[in-house]
């Protein structure tokens, strides 16, 4: 938790490789971009127990460049392509339509687009004395600020426990939760009404200041009716990092995100950094 009385600053950016295409008797699905995510955090510590904050994400969205690079790393591990060979590299396309060609989602390029809002509060529950053990509850509300073609999406809230153990020089961190998904109602038939997501991750430090980090994630589906698991199925990856810690509050990490397994609608590819400082 952030200190009582301090204010803490995040900047995260993650830039992701995007790819899913499937048809069915009733939809239409094609996704085929590159995705910035620029996300400004700011929280403060309320009480030696509890912190409160929000984040503002901006998204940019075109056809990008990794297309050739992510086909070819695919195929040295073996993970194979799909439909993507199928089409250029560097192309572009966020669209749902349904049996009818009726556009259900078209979403244009965008350019450090506001995507949404979220506010949140983290409240600890507990805490050994020893401080090797700590249970954290957390809710969001999210707020978003972009629509989709044909009508609104709404406000959703999260709540999730989070919680971290020390063994010897090991970390495990752990996190488990649910949110809504308060989709428009013409995309009903496709979407989920809420998700449930879960990730554990093991952390061990190198030096003082630095550590590596392996975590793995997950959640419930959030598209259905398509009935292919790699658009309607659970979303799974793995993260491989480092994180560190400098003098006068600075915080940085660098990750790397690979869905696994490759079978599935998780981002293909994402490479992310991220800095912080204390106040």
């Amino acid at each position: 938790l952030t200190p009582v009385g301090s204010f803490r600053a995040d900047l995260w950016l993650g830039y992701s490789n995007i790819f899913e295409q499937d048809s069915t008797e009733n939809h239409n699905l094609y996704l085929d971009l590159e995705r910035l995510i620029t996300a400004v955090t700011v929280r403060y510590g309320l009480h030696e127990r509890l912190e409160v904050g929000g984040r503002a994400t901006l998204q940019t969205d075109w056809g990008g460049f990794l297309d050739g690079f992510v086909e070819g790393f695919h195929n040295t591990l073996g993970l194979g392509n799909r439909h993507r060979p199928d089409y250029p590299h560097g192309s572009y396309g966020q669209t749902l339509r349904d049996e009818t060609g009726r556009a259900l989602v078209d979403i244009p390029r965008r350019d450090l687009a506001l995507e949404d809002v979220r506010l949140f509060a983290k409240w600890r529950t507990h805490a050994s004395a020893d401080g090797r053990k700590t249970l954290s509850l957390r809710v969001v509300a999210r707020i978003p600020t972009e629509d989709n073609l044909v009508g609104s999406e709404r406000t959703d809230v999260g709540v999730m426990l989070l919680g971290r153990t020390q063994w010897r020089r090991w970390y495990l961190h752990g996190l488990a939760g649910g949110s809504t998904v308060r989709r428009s109602p013409e995309l009903e038939d496709v979407l989920v009404s809420r998700q449930a997501f879960f990730s554990v991750g093991v952390e061990h430090p190198f030096r003082s200041g630095l550590s590596g980090i392996i975590q793995f994630t997950g959640s419930t589906q959030l598209l259905r009716s398509f009935n292919d698991h790699d658009v309607d199925g659970a979303l799974t990856n793995m993260v491989l990092g480092v994180v560190g810690e400098t003098g006068g509050g600075w915080r940085w990490e660098i990750g790397l995100q690979e869905d696994t397994p490759p079978r599935g609608p998780s981002l293909d590819f994402t490479v992310q950094l991220g800095l912080s400082r204390a106040f």
